[in-house]
């Protein structure tokens, strides 16, 4: 239900994020990767380009990871695939064509956040589908206020949080705590 607000967002300890980009990574190309260390909150943001390149499209990858890392909670006010009156979203249209995802991949949103207690590299890994990720180092508070911009405030939709608060929380697909040479290799079921 887009209209229905989203449970509290667990207050997780965090110390803070570093990124090898600095403030904000924007990865538009294949082998393009960003390693983040610390303890806090990131902001993945997608821009997915169906007017430029439709088709399949191959997910980025987490690799490396050392510690803790949790799919926290989803924003931005939409999901990608949240279509206007015309039928087109953010993954393509009848005009433009579609951005498919792999079978079993989770519809991702426009701001997707997690939180990482120790190291990983995110990797772009496009190939077919256009896309690209931009990737900020961020806080609890503002996740909690994306998650709580909604409707009223003129988005589609309020966001979605997935945190408990426990170990038990879910972890992202695609992540692995190996390092392979093709990090677009990685398995979606993640095992970690």
């Amino acid at each position: 239900d887009p209209a229905a607000e989203p449970a509290p967002l667990p207050h997780r300890p965090e110390s803070g994020i570093t990124s090898t980009w600095g403030a904000k990574a924007v990865m538009q190309h294949r082998g393009e990767k960003v390693t983040l260390s610390g303890q806090g909150y990131v902001l993945v943001r997608w821009q997915i380009s169906p007017q430029s390149r439709p088709g399949g499209l191959v997910m980025p990858t987490w690799t490396g990871l050392k510690g803790e890392l949790f799919h926290v909670a989803s924003g931005g006010g939409r999901r990608m695939d949240d279509a206007d009156d015309t039928g087109t979203s953010g993954m393509g249209g009848p005009a433009i064509g579609y951005t498919v995802l792999p079978d079993g991949a989770q519809q991702m949103w426009q701001n997707e956040y997690f939180y990482l207690d120790g190291t990983v590299t995110l990797n772009q890994n496009e190939r077919g589908a256009d896309y690209g990720l931009i990737v900020f180092p961020s806080t609890w508070e503002a996740a909690e206020e994306d998650v709580r911009y909604g409707p009223p405030q003129g988005a589609v939709r309020y966001g979605l949080v997935r945190d408990n608060g426990k170990d038990t929380a879910p972890v992202p697909q695609y992540v692995t705590r190996e390092s392979p040479a093709d990090p677009a290799t990685v398995s979606q079921r993640s095992r970690v």
